[in-house]
């Protein structure tokens, strides 16, 4: 056998490879792929509420199926929405604003399933077909029961590319010259806005909250040092929106890249800043910077009750920064009348400290418990 021969060879089996590499794989994604497929006891209420935690999906669609059980009383509903992990943690510890206002633009989804009486006794299935999980914010699935007992409700989530003719295409990109998956994908008409550092700080002051929000998150997951320069001269602006979500930007950035060294800039941001929402947003700018520098500030906010997210962030914030100093402030949380959300991360937070101190949690509460 010459060596040519052995080259065109050598070249048919790798193509054959790739070839079938890329139809299992383009198969998988067609067919969808599940996340969960499970019977679960649904209990009564908002804290035993199923959830499932949905982030990093780029251009996937979820396929949600409820199916009530055959015991489940006729006229039982399930409640089934999608909203940012943070508003979730703020719906469960206040419940009456979901009750209030069921349709809030904040959630990206939200549907009902109710078992209706037939003569063949069908179970009720909810099926979403159209679910676009943004990838630039985690989001959390809720399966809610408000009935008054707990049901038996069999779950199905999967996900599934939304490019579905990918299982014919990819094979021939493979063979034809491996045209990249961002050209494809550049025609159709899911395409993500481009964006940029230059383009995102300048988003940061725009009316358009959503796009501000886009922006800031895409600041904090690709922001580099370069840009925190950039921002830091934004915390200085004239308008308040730029000045907030700089901060944030600033924060973000910093716990991604592991520099805590911006705090003190965000300290001194806050001792001359005088609108009070850009100050909950240096806030929470220095929760992700998690420094002890800026634990009188951080403290002074943990006290403050009408921003439970914050609060649940600063209680984040003080377990990684573990400082002794916090003690009293946690344990006053903690015996305070605040939410078991909250309670829970700040004991969190006085169990590292504890191990730190050589102590227990329930010993550093009791000595200092007033």
């Amino acid at each position: 056998m010459n060596n040519r021969l052995k080259k065109v060879l050598r070249i048919n089996m790798l193509a054959f490879t790739l070839l079938l590499a890329t139809s299992i794989i383009s198969t998988t994604i067609v067919m969808g792929i599940p996340d969960f497929d499970s019977s679960k006891q649904l209990e009564h209420g908002f804290p035993d509420a199923f959830t499932h935690a949905v982030e990093n999906y780029k251009n996937q669609k979820f396929t949600l199926e409820v199916e009530l059980g055959a015991t489940v009383p006729s006229d039982s509903t399930i409640y089934v929405f999608v909203v940012p992990r943070d508003e979730w943690y703020h719906i469960r510890d206040n419940s009456s604003l979901f009750m209030n206002d069921i349709a809030a633009e904040d959630y990206l989804y939200n549907d009902s399933v109710t078992k209706l009486f037939t003569a063949d006794n069908d179970p009720a299935i909810l099926v979403s077909e159209d679910i676009i999980i943004p990838d630039w914010e985690a989001w959390t699935m809720i399966f809610l029961n408000l009935n008054g007992a707990q049901l038996t409700a069999t779950i199905k989530i999967e996900h599934q590319h939304i490019l579905w003719w990918l299982w014919i295409v990819l094979p021939t990109l493979v063979v034809f010259g491996f045209v990249t998956y961002g050209v494809v994908e550049n025609v159709t008409r899911y395409e993500r806005v481009k964006m940029t550092s230059e383009k995102a700080i300048k988003k940061l002051g725009i009316r358009n909250e959503a796009e501000r929000q886009r922006a800031a998150y895409w600041l904090i997951s690709n922001g580099t040092e370069e840009d925190l320069v950039l921002l830091k001269e934004l915390l200085h602006s004239e308008n308040p929106l730029s000045r907030a979500n700089s901060a944030f930007a600033i924060g973000g950035i910093s716990k991604r890249i592991g520099d805590r060294s911006l705090a003190a800039v965000l300290i001194d941001r806050y001792n001359i800043e005088t609108d009070e929402m850009v100050k909950e947003e240096i806030v929470n700018g220095l929760c992700d910077v998690a420094d002890d520098s800026s634990l009188k500030i951080l403290e002074k906010y943990l006290a403050i009750d009408h921003n439970e997210i914050l609060r649940f962030n600063i209680a984040e914030a003080l377990e990684d920064i573990a400082s002794p100093k916090s003690i009293p402030k946690l344990v006053e949380t903690i015996n305070g009348s605040n939410t078991e959300t909250l309670k829970i991360a700040c004991r969190r937070a006085m169990k590292k400290i504890a191990k730190i101190e050589g102590s227990t949690a329930d010993v550093l509460i009791k000595k200092h418990t007033k």
